[in-house]
């Protein structure tokens, strides 16, 4: 892969998302990390490239991370902070990596996980320093 740039696609349920919230994605990335934009609409792909005014030798990755955060389906302002700190990182995991799970039993992991009006989740997020999508 070039390392000037990435492709970072879209799940289909965050497509009307990313159209509502553009202007907020786009501004940052260009405005900010000086990275060119677009949104290939046939092939659901963010793709990100870089210029000859690009400065930081991160900013691909650094953008990638955001738009990846966003699609995830993080709020752009929790997502923004990416570009902004260096000391984070995006990682995610799906709960059928951890355990083969389906129907009822995957909607009660996920209940537990959540906690009584998500208590359990706000507990875990303070404790570990960590933001989870909503």
């Amino acid at each position: 892969m070039d390392s000037g740039r990435r492709d970072v696609p879209i799940p289909p349920h965050r497509i009307t998302p990313l159209k509502e919230n553009w202007i907020k994605i786009y501004k940052p990335l260009v405005e900010t990390l000086l990275v060119q934009v677009r949104f290939n609409m046939k092939s659901r792909l963010v793709q990100i490239r870089t210029c000859p005014e690009t400065k930081d030798k991160d900013a691909i990755q650094k953008a990638a991370d955001f738009v990846q955060a966003f699609a995830l389906g993080f709020d752009v302002e929790d997502a923004i902070a990416l570009l902004r700190l260096d000391q984070l990182f995006l990682d995610s995991f799906q709960i059928e990596d951890v355990k083969n799970l389906k129907g009822d039993h995957l909607s009660r992991a996920i209940g537990r996980i959540a906690g009584k009006n998500g208590r359990t989740k706000f507990t875990i997020e303070n404790v570990t320093k960590t933001r989870t999508k909503n």
